[in-house]
């Protein structure tokens, strides 16, 4: 962990999730459009999925953004 960061601790995106899931839409459809680069806020490390805007990531995993649904 680096002291300057201005985020000491980064999140992934399953805990993201998880303290917001139910005003997501599935992990499942979430996961897909991060795996495919369509998932703003979010960056691949390793095999980790890092949030960068957690304000931009959870607008794009929200229950309403996605398929045109609703």
């Amino acid at each position: 962990m680096m002291a300057a960061t201005a985020s000491p601790i980064e999140m992934n995106l399953m805990a993201l999730w998880l303290r917001h899931r139910s005003e997501c839409r599935s992990v499942g459809q979430i996961v897909a459009d991060a795996r495919a680069g369509l998932l703003p806020g979010v960056h691949l490390e390793g095999r980790s999925f890092l949030i960068d805007d957690e304000t931009a990531a959870l607008a794009a995993m929200s229950k309403d953004a996605g398929n045109g649904n609703g």
